[in-house]
């Protein structure tokens, strides 16, 4: 019977051959058994691939290393990173899959999510990374899931608004969070922890299944609990109803500008603009097309809402949204 690898399990098979330090290689090693074909023409390979996991690991403990690398990561792509957090059979994978092109595995049981899934949802001219993760749990979430969520430019929590124990499943959701050190809410997200070791993260919350009997008063009391602290939207995965709000409020939260560039005497592109935090200066426009331009930037003209037409600006002016930026070196 043919193996029938997938891309992923190629990728990470590459990975493995050219990784150099063991924490690399074991890394590598347990994407290609996450992620391998399970049947019968893979049984001898996922053999192989365990053998090779046992005798590193021994080799790592006798040297006193780590016996276990975090299992995933997700390369940023797009105009930002969206993590999708939620407990157990709440929705996140339907709403993955409402959103972008993605093909989760939806299921009617708790953690059919394994390893994280990224697709990418549209706004306007720009894409937005959304990544489906394993649940939250006590006790059965995987350090590597907080990892991922502490690097995300935004949490999207999903909750069911038809659960008959909706409210615990929230509380449980914030205190896990808390207990790794995340604080979703309505703040810019950090990078870095603050002073008390927190990662503070810009959230929004979504109430999912609100087409169901029920859901409007369930969000209604999740909006008296939570509301103060993070947005909330209502939408149904299932109906479409409400998810043409998400993109939107997405780029809202994001805090993020799209900036387009133009040459002397020709016309703007208006297709893949410039993306840059809000607060960002026209020096930072030019750095983020070539580094060397932050050297010899001398001014730029600009075209926008409130600005007369070619209006020269210097290089530490703060550019807006839809800015239209004519870099004079």
């Amino acid at each position: 019977m043919p193996a029938n690898l997938t891309p992923e399990y190629l990728e990470a098979e590459k990975r493995f051959r050219l990784a150099k330090t063991g924490p690399e290689k074991m890394q590598a090693l347990e994407v290609m058994l996450a992620v391998i074909p399970k049947h019968k023409g893979t049984e001898k390979l996922q053999a192989d691939i365990k053998r090779r996991l046992s005798k590193l690991r021994g080799e790592m403990q006798k040297k006193g290393g780590p016996q276990r690398a975090y299992l995933f990561s997700v390369d940023r792509q797009g105009a930002g990173q969206v993590a999708l957090v939620g407990p157990p059979n709440f929705g996140k994978s339907s709403l993955l899959a409402a959103l972008t092109h993605a093909l989760p595995e939806v299921a009617d049981y708790p953690f059919s999510t394994r390893r994280p899934l990224p697709g990418m949802m549209a706004f306007e001219n720009i894409k937005i990374q959304l990544v489906d993760l394993p649940p939250i749990a006590p006790e059965q979430t995987e350090g590597w899931v907080y990892s991922i969520i502490r690097n995300a430019d935004l949490l999207m929590l999903v909750l069911d608004l038809l659960a008959d124990d909706l409210l615990e499943q929230a509380d449980m959701l914030f205190a896990e969070l808390e207990k790794a050190r995340i604080l979703p809410g309505d703040w810019p997200s950090q990078r870095e922890p603050d002073g008390q070791g927190f990662w503070r993260k810009r959230a929004l919350l979504i109430g999912n299944k609100a087409e169901g009997e029920g859901a409007r008063e369930n969000g209604k009391a999740l909006v008296e609990l939570y509301g103060a602290r993070i947005p909330f939207l209502a939408v149904s995965a299932r109906t479409g109803e409400g998810l043409g709000e998400v993109p939107a409020k997405t780029f809202q939260l994001l805090e993020i500008v799209r900036i387009y560039t133009k040459t002397p005497g020709k016309e703007p592109s208006f297709e893949e603009p410039v993306v840059l935090e809000r607060g960002s200066t026209i020096l930072e426009v030019a750095s983020s097309i070539h580094k060397d331009f932050r050297h010899h930037l001398k001014y730029a003209r600009i075209w926008g809402q409130g600005k007369f037409d070619g209006q020269r600006v210097e290089r530490d002016y703060l550019v807006q949204d839809g800015d239209v930026v004519e870099l004079h070196l």
